[in-house]
């Protein structure tokens, strides 16, 4: 039976321990001396399906990164594969949830990388599971059979399926707790406190603006009599992303959209994924290839605070000109036979900047 003790009431203190996989601790330190977690959160990724094929041999090597309240964990490697089946004493999180820090409970994120020796990961896709979405039923409890594994379709990427699971796990062996009510305190304190914590989160705005493409490929259209390619791009950072319109038939497009993207502190070391894709009414879009820039510089390079007046200069800020290959695509049947490049401008500005 569950106890009847106050929900979201921390009880005895406890070290809080991730049981299995490899991560790093969270940030602490809004965090009550001596608070103890009131629930954990258990996190399982099962497997991954139709993964995007990044490597010279037609496979990649995927690992998938689970995110949350600041803290990261990370599955094995599974080499030379595109639907990686991950074993659970490896591949299970723990996330201990403390009512101090309720007010920074987050979206659960989950990115799926390519492992590369040589030079940057490859990245496969990610997915955001916001709180609200943890659970379709009445089983909350991670080892009851009631509650299932399930899929979720990647985005940013053409093709990919992982199936995970979620559930809560008491902090301790001793406590017994009514798991769908901490649930729903948890849900109406993120409902309560989540618009103002956003607004602070939020420290700047990345601005991409899509010039145009050139060179993209001609590849076969459904009666294989001619040519088709009906782009479009699509710009991520980390979980946010965003499309231009679809140009119809045109191998080097013109575009001339302007994107606005709302980054907290943490998204600044997150890169911004250009993606080009061949829009198909009849079956899934056809990735076309990828391009990278990181945010960093643009940060190094944003309107900086006077150090005699504190005020920021309100110069316009500085704008940078890509003009990037695109990584093709290595899917049979769908090959560059030149390299196309992708065109844009991309700056930075902090939200006190803005305010001064």
């Amino acid at each position: 039976m569950a106890s009847t003790k106050t929900v979201l009431e921390p009880t005895r203190t406890v070290k809080p321990t991730r049981i299995f996989g490899r991560g790093t601790s969270s940030d602490s330190s809004a965090l009550n001396l001596g608070e103890a977690p009131v629930v954990v959160l258990r996190v399982q990724v099962l497997s991954c399906q139709d993964l995007v094929a990044k490597d010279s041999n037609g496979k990649s090597d995927p690992y998938v990164v689970v995110s949350f309240m600041g803290k990261q964990s990370k599955t094995p490697v599974c080499k030379k594969n595109l639907n990686p089946v991950y074993k659970a004493k490896e591949a299970t999180f723990d996330f201990p949830i403390y009512m101090s820090l309720v007010n920074k409970l987050g979206t659960l994120e989950f990115a799926v990388w390519d492992k590369d020796l040589i030079g940057k990961d490859d990245f496969l896709g990610n997915y955001a599971l916001p709180i609200d979405q943890w659970f379709n039923g009445t089983a909350f409890a991670f080892n009851v059979p009631d509650n299932r594994d399930f899929p979720v379709n990647l985005k940013s990427s053409p093709s990919g399926i992982m199936r995970i699971k979620v559930g809560f796990v008491p902090p301790n062996s001793t406590s017994q707790l009514d798991f769908e009510k901490i649930y729903n305190a948890l849900k109406s304190a993120v409902q309560v406190i989540a618009p103002s914590v956003i607004d602070k989160h939020h420290v700047g705005t990345v601005i991409v603006d899509i010039i145009r493409a050139r060179d993209l490929p001609k590849w076969p259209n459904m009666t294989h009599m001619g040519w088709d390619m009906d782009p479009f791009v699509e710009v991520s950072i980390g979980e946010k992303a965003k499309r231009t319109k679809v140009i119809r038939h045109s191998q080097n497009p013109v575009w001339d959209e302007r994107l606005y993207f709302r980054v907290r502190e943490h998204d600044l070391s997150l890169p911004i994924r250009i993606a080009v894709f061949d829009r198909d009414k009849f079956s899934r879009n056809d990735y076309v290839g990828m391009a990278e820039i990181t945010i960093a510089p643009l940060v190094e390079r944003a309107a900086k605070k006077g150090s005699n007046t504190g005020l920021y200069h309100d110069d316009l800020p500085t704008i940078d000109d890509f003009e990037l290959p695109l990584t093709p695509t290595k899917k049979p049947g769908r090959v560059c036979e030149t390299i196309p490049t992708i065109t844009l401008c991309v700056s930075f500005q902090w939200d006190v900047a803005i305010r001064n």
